[in-house]
């Protein structure tokens, strides 16, 4: 069902799902009508599931030549009607093949850390902010990655304040 492809520029996101279990099952189904698929998602789905929205959702992808004969057995009633997670659409830049910019994909990742930062109680927002402010920077960024970039901004951020208030206080006390 899930092996490695060949050539990275060859593979496509068809749909993304809120729960692995979905994503396989349409994987199981795929495979039976002869279209090899991917879950590059499945292993930290399977290790951090409660993260699956912060991580986007688990991709179900296929090479580029299946791709419309897989979007035909996923537009048939009871396949996948339900289960697509409801994550933000990946689908912002540069086609509707599932890819976005650089600059979107940074945007993204600063989002995904930031959101971890806070249930790590703020260990990692300095560097979150540092992928923000690197990410909104970028000039091919759309407006789909600006606004998870200014995002994971302000959740950095209020993070970095709050990680500093605890530390002025625990100094104060101690001295």
């Amino acid at each position: 069902m899930v092996s490695t492809p060949d050539l990275p520029e060859d593979i496509v996101t068809l749909v993304r799902f809120g729960e692995l279990t979905a994503a396989q099952l349409l994987c199981g189904r795929l495979d039976s009508e002869g279209i090899e698929c991917f879950l590059p998602d499945e292993v930290m789905a399977a290790q951090t599931w409660h993260l699956n929205r912060a991580i986007g959702g688990i991709r179900v992808q296929v090479r580029r030549a299946d791709l419309d004969r897989a979007q035909q057995i996923l537009a048939q009633p009871g396949v996948a009607a339900d289960a697509v997670a409801d994550v933000p659409e990946l689908q912002p830049g540069d086609g509707d093949d599932g890819s976005i910019s650089p600059g979107d994909r940074a945007a993204f990742r600063a989002l995904r850390v930031a959101l971890v930062s806070l249930w790590l109680m703020g260990l990692i927002h300095p560097y979150s902010l540092w992928l923000a402010v690197r990410a909104l920077g970028r000039a091919d960024i759309t407006p789909w990655g600006r606004g998870r970039a200014r995002i994971a901004l302000l959740v950095s951020l209020a993070g970095c304040i709050w990680m500093g208030l605890l530390v002025y206080r625990f100094v104060k006390l101690a001295g």
